[in-house]
């Protein structure tokens, strides 16, 4: 649906996920897996990222960063009777392991991060889940969320269900969210757009912002 509201600035946050080695640089845990054609849509929104926060710097709209870090003795995972979703493809990736490269912000996004803008660390899919993400929200008055990132149908779906079960408003540039599956994509947006929030592009966000 279009986005046909005009948005008050002082209700917007940006919210960038898991843009990191290990999920988009061709060196990383599932490019050395995959790889090169794993991470090309990662690689192809790195611009459009960057384009959004850049918006939002210029705009005073406070920026989030999320990093998902995996604890090579996590205790919780060994518990499980069925395979995770990667073991169902009979791989094991040591991906964004606590303390490695693979775990750190791609340059790209160091370069353009402000030190006022918030990382927040996530251990599971959701940046919600047992995170301060939502005080932090909370906090800063947000109410329209804008996200961007990586993975679309992992990632940045659970973070955006979660969002809007909190009652936040959800928008997603498409162009600012990849996938390695481009129908996995697809799909999730379609799912966005019909139930938890609008899927738009960065110029009509940027119309709707005011800029």
């Amino acid at each position: 649906m279009p986005l046909d509201v005009q948005l008050d600035r002082a209700d917007v946050g940006l919210l960038v996920v898991d843009m990191q080695n290990g999920f988009c640089h061709p060196e990383g845990t599932r490019g050395k897996a995959f790889g090169a054609d794993a991470v090309r849509r990662p690689q192809e929104i790195i611009p459009n990222v960057v384009a959004a926060i850049g918006l939002a710097h210029r705009l005073d709209i406070p920026v989030w960063f999320t990093r998902q870090v995996h604890y090579a003795d996590d205790a919780t995972r060994t518990r499980r009777r069925i395979p995770s979703h990667l073991e169902r493809r009979g791989v094991k990736l040591e991906l964004c392991r606590r303390g490695t490269w693979d775990a750190e912000l791609l340059d790209e996004m160091k370069e353009v991060r402000r030190p006022e803008d918030e990382t927040v660390v996530k251990h599971r899919s959701s940046a919600f889940y047992s995170t301060t993400l939502e005080c932090e929200l909370r906090m800063r008055r947000v109410q329209v969320l804008v996200v961007t990132g990586t993975t679309t149908s992992f990632c940045v779906d659970s973070t955006i269900r979660d969002a809007y079960a909190r009652d936040f408003d959800v928008v997603v540039p498409a162009e600012c969210v990849a996938d390695s599956d481009d129908a996995a994509h697809e799909a999730t947006l379609a799912c966005i757009d019909r139930f938890h929030g609008v899927v738009t592009s960065l110029p009509e966000l940027t119309r709707a912002l005011g800029a």
